[in-house]
């Protein structure tokens, strides 16, 4: 397979909400930019999927100061200071930027943004976005075409960081990658290296993204040397289908539910409520949920009901209300979302914790930047509705001017061959044509291993977690490593799905493994992170985060320090 190359002064990995922000940045810094995007760019990715709109302090009665504490507040102290700040001072701006874009903005009468109140806002502060996700990816996908330094490569399947030659410190040197397109083998050289990913909620059964939420940059940057923390902190969204199987992984709000929206609740096969009013935030619901359905309150299918058709708004307000994109795509699946008793429960929707960023995005590995939802510490152990989307915007901005700046004040740097060689090995060995003996591939195969891992990590990495199941979850993660280590597949010259797959789960297995190791170190509760074993929040001990660094061939698991705002 022959190598192809490319250069670049900015490259970025991932063209969602995040990806698509920086890349505007740092062409508009004066930089050259590669915007890579392993699938159709506006027709692929998490954010797509969003439909909360985003957080801003617009209120007459709020702040950024505000903003600020209740970031703290609702993320049980374990988000990092200075960068929860970050995030409550630009959110105005970002949505200000996204109007320039050409995104559109739900307003009044009168023409004022329109701003609703979720759990944990001490203020009205969510701000709705004209057609969700998909309004928004649209809006910042077209101001990049019209970018005259922006590159686009799209069906383009990053596999890996390229290191650089040593400088004393760890850093990258560009990617490795496959044009699907035409099956090019393919390295870019870059200055530096964005990575907007997104996370890696795919790793369980339940879950309301897309199959290509699975970890890719969280591994890129670990097996490069970059530092991730907290990733035991996955935010279960309380309401994602379960039942009927056709639309299993959409989801209802659950913030609809309020008295002041929909006015409903959640309930249990006998018809009790199961949430208190005013609704608790996302991680007290999800605990609530989990704890009805362990309780045998669940339905045959491990559901509750999402309900709102008792509700005394009345069916036609109800139905008006609903009159969204999400509600109509359900109602073709012939479920009336106004009536019908919706089953649903707790699945992985985003993740808090990834790649150790500071202010300007910077990771822990020299020319290396990441975005949330890749990058972590920014929510700590609990996300407030509407924070995910503000920080693609607020981080995604900072990312590409620091990226830009970092390729202005260094020269392109050479690439260490044997980190070229190790990479180009790792995919070719997954070919049968590349002469290797031995092994067996298919589709049917992976298939079978990735359910085998999913399984496992829903059962003792869910909501609720103790030392003997992520235990078993990380000897189970080996067994399908060793398992997987023989699997090969044909060698197609375009869309390679079989090789695709098989490379995306050695990601996930990669990732199951320090979401089990990070949770077995936190030996406390707190957030999204329950562990029955260890129920307690323990801020003497426990207020920190949890860090994974590649040592050898394992992660080695420490505790580290929070950045406290200065």
């Amino acid at each position: 397979m022959e190598l192809h190359k490319m250069e670049t002064e900015v490259l970025v990995i991932g063209a969602g909400g995040a990806g698509l922000r920086a890349a505007l940045a740092a062409a508009e810094s004066g930089s050259e930019v590669i915007l890579v995007n392993k699938g159709p760019i506006s027709r692929s990715g998490t954010t797509l999927t969003a439909a909360g709109g985003m957080q801003a302090p617009f209120h007459q009665d709020d702040s950024s100061e505000q903003f600020f504490q209740d970031i703290l507040r609702c993320g049980y102290g374990l988000a990092d200071q200075d960068l929860a700040w970050v995030l409550a001072a630009e959110a105005c701006n970002a949505v200000r930027d996204l109007e320039r874009y050409g995104t559109r903005f739900v307003c009044d009468k009168t023409g004022v943004l329109a701003l609703g109140q979720f759990p944990g806002q001490s203020h009205p502060r969510n701000v709705f976005v004209k057609g969700g996700g998909v309004g928004l990816v649209s809006a910042l996908y077209n101001a990049c075409k019209k970018q005259g330094n922006i590159r686009i490569l799209d069906d383009f399947f990053v596999t890996g960081v390229v290191k650089g030659k040593a400088t004393g410190k760890s850093n990258v040197a560009g990617i490795m990658g496959l044009n699907l397109r035409n099956g090019e083998l393919t390295l870019i050289r870059s200055r530096s290296v964005i990575l907007a990913t997104g996370g890696c909620q795919w790793l369980w059964e339940i879950n309301d993204c897309p199959t290509d939420a699975v970890g890719d940059g969280l591994v890129y940057a670990y097996r490069a040397g970059a530092e991730l923390i907290d990733m035991e902190m996955i935010l279960f969204y309380p309401s994602v289908i379960v039942w009927p199987p056709s639309l299993q992984g959409a989801f209802v709000h659950y913030e609809f539910l309020a008295e002041a929206i929909l006015d409903g609740n959640i309930y249990d096969k006998d018809g009790n409520a199961v949430l208190p009013k005013p609704l608790p935030v996302r991680d007290r619901a999800m605990l609530l949920m989990d704890q009805a359905i362990r309780e045998g309150r669940g339905s045959e299918h491990g559901g509750l009901f999402w309900h709102v058709g008792d509700s005394t708004k009345g069916v036609d307000a109800i139905r008006k209300k609903l009159d969204l994109a999400q509600y109509n795509y359900i109602r073709a699946h012939g479920v009336d979302p106004a009536t019908a008793k919706i089953e649903v429960a707790p699945g992985a929707h985003y993740l808090m914790g990834g790649i150790h960023i500071n202010e300007q995005c910077g990771s822990t590995v020299e020319g290396l930047f990441a975005t949330p939802e890749c990058a972590g510490n920014v929510d700590g152990a609990n996300r407030l509705a509407g924070s995910g989307i503000a920080a693609t915007q607020v981080f995604g901005a900072r990312a590409g001017r620091a990226a830009s700046q970092w390729a202005r004040s260094n020269s392109l740097p050479e690439v260490d061959n044997d980190s070229v060689e190790e990479e180009k090995t790792r995919i070719l060995r997954r070919i049968y044509s590349q002469g290797v003996t031995g092994g067996s591939g298919g589709g049917a195969e992976v298939n079978k291993l990735r359910k085998q891992l999913r399984t496992a990590v829903q059962l003792h990495a869910g909501v609720s977690r103790n030392q003997r199941g992520l235990t078993l979850l990380a000897n189970e993660v080996k067994a399908i490593q060793n398992e997987l280590d023989g699997k090969r597949v044909d060698d197609l010259k375009t869309y390679n799905q079989a090789l695709v797959d098989l490379l995306q789960l050695e990601t996930l297995c990669e990732v199951a493994a320090l979401v089990a190791g990070s949770a077995l170190l936190r030996k406390e509760s707190r957030g999204h992170h329950y562990r029955t074993d260890y129920p307690s929040q323990d801020d003497i001990r426990w207020l920190c985060h949890t860090s994974a660094v590649q040592s050898g061939s394992e992660p080695k698991f420490v505790t580290k320090s929070m950045q406290n705002r200065i």
